[in-house]
């Protein structure tokens, strides 16, 4: 099936969740991100299965089968199926017998139904942690509430931003088994900014290059935000603790490589890393960002180049 390659880019366009599969077997032979998502199951892993392996009761493979032949169509059907983990989870499902240039095809949607009562659930367990929130974020922040200067001057979030994505990935972490990291990056040799005004100072040069190399090394999906004067926050999410020590050791190596010019001498950019992620028993970022600050801290205690895991 070489030629439906040409149709990924088009269906990871789609908002439902979309699958093309053999009419026969089932066997899925493309799979938007959506449904890689709701099925708990990455790309490569679902296009080796079939659209019945994710029934939870076989029966009903039959079944749509057999209905399928004689109408050669299901519309929105209420039904559960099964993620790759083994969770059950309601759904509305259509599925159509296509030919597309002679070959038949299988076509499967599915939108998730428990969808809207999971964000109801979010927003009240958000409002729940509100107070809890704002406790963290006067911990991480060493020097107050940032200003807007100061997010003008890294072209990061504020951690007010950062605290709110925290809560929406953890749940989304808890609701699809997917993995939650969170990295700080501290800045250990940097200049006074005299005057504090000027933002051609070398603190300010600085400052601007590490913000620029944590956007430039982080994904779209995560979240980069300022914690202090000089210290940086990423959130990592569908990321493993090995993933974001990788992504630290990376930040180390490259920010060795930008030097700055300070009272006359040239110096070289250092920074110490701290590293955290989400247990699978925690419902809430506020004990990972805990650990996170704890192995900030050791780490500095260590010095330049340090990277400290407290998962």
């Amino acid at each position: 099936m070489v030629t439906l390659q040409a149709f990924q880019p088009l269906i990871d366009t789609v908002q439902g969740s979309l699958l093309l599969a053999s009419p026969e077997d089932g066997r899925i032979y493309c799979a938007n991100q959506l449904a890689c998502i709701l099925l708990a199951s990455p790309h490569s892993e679902l296009l080796k299965s079939s659209v019945y392996d994710f029934l939870p009761d076989k029966t009903e493979a039959y079944n749509i089968c057999r209905e399928l032949a004689g109408n050669n169509m299901i519309y929105n059907r209420g039904m559960q199926l099964s993620t790759g983990t083994g969770r059950l989870f309601d759904v509305q499902l259509s599925a159509r017998r296509i030919l597309l240039d002679q070959v038949p095809l299988l076509v499967v949607s599915f939108s998730d139904r428990t969808e809207a009562k999971v964000l109801g659930q979010l927003l009240d367990f958000e409002r729940q942690l509100v107070e809890r929130s704002l406790s963290i974020v006067k911990t991480l922040k060493e020097e107050g509430r940032q200003s807007e200067d100061e997010d003008k001057l890294t072209g990061v979030v504020g951690m007010h931003r950062l605290m709110s994505s925290a809560h929406a990935e953890t749940s989304r972490a808890k609701r699809y088994g997917g993995s939650l990291s969170s990295l700080a990056l501290e800045l250990v040799n940097i200049p006074e900014m005299v005057p504090r005004e000027d933002d051609g100072s070398a603190y300010s040069h600085l400052i601007r290059l590490a913000g620029s190399l944590c956007l430039q090394s982080s994904r779209d999906s995560d979240l980069v935000a300022r914690r202090s004067a000089n210290a940086f926050v990423i959130l990592l999410p569908q990321t493993p603790i090995g993933g974001a020590h990788e992504m630290g050791r990376r930040l180390i190596k490259s920010l060795r490589q930008l030097t700055f010019l300070y009272q006359g001498a040239e110096n070289q950019a250092a920074a110490c890393i701290g590293i955290s992620t989400l247990r699978p028993e925690e419902t809430s970022p506020a004990p990972m960002l805990e650990r996170l600050e704890d192995a900030l801290a050791k780490a500095r205690a260590g010095g330049a180049n340090y990277i400290i895991e407290l998962p």
